[in-house]
């Protein structure tokens, strides 16, 4: 029979979750703690947060929703959670993973789905949501940036035409 301090962290983790826009099971083995202090201020600046969760809660929290794993999780266990971006925080661990290869990811949940390693790596390649308000507001700036260029061309190319009129009237 569960404790209660068991199941209230499964319903705390399975709450957390539900809360996330998307999150990512990694196995962290082999970082350091200073590398893992920082990993977690990146992804904290980012808008998520990384907490390191018992497997068998893991399991039991992913059940509650729905989510069967494939396979039974083994080795240390981390669970980023994405509240406010769904791909920036999992940016950061993949930059750590690109550069240390300590961290793999096991598996990815969004939309209450579970994504495999492939469908994982696929939806880190999507742009974050910082990039994609600046490429947004790129594409709303650049037709008033040329208005504004042709307008003040116009407006060049008419002073310069009178000033010619009044050089020519001068000289004659």
């Amino acid at each position: 029979m569960p404790n209660q301090a068991k199941v209230d962290q499964v319903s705390d983790i399975t709450a957390k979750f539900e809360q996330a826009k998307s999150c990512a099971l990694i196995q962290y083995q082999g970082l350091n703690a200073i590398d893992i202090s920082t990993l977690r201020d990146n992804v904290r600046a980012n808008g998520g947060r990384i907490e390191v969760v018992k497997n068998s809660l893991i399991t039991r929290a992913l059940a509650n929703l729905g989510i069967t794993l494939p396979e039974t999780l083994v080795g240390p266990t981390a669970i980023t959670f994405c509240n406010e971006d769904e791909v920036g925080p999992l940016k950061e661990v993949d930059k750590v993973n690109k550069t240390q290869e300590f961290i793999t990811f096991k598996y990815g949940v969004y939309d209450k789905k579970l994504l495999g390693f492939d469908e994982l790596k696929q939806f880190l390649a999507l742009p974050s949501k910082s990039t994609l308000i600046t490429q947004l507001l790129g594409g709303l700036v650049n037709p008033l940036q040329r208005l504004t260029y042709s307008m003040r061309y116009n407006q060049n190319q008419l002073a310069l035409a009178l000033k010619a009129v009044v050089d020519k009237q001068e000289q004659n």
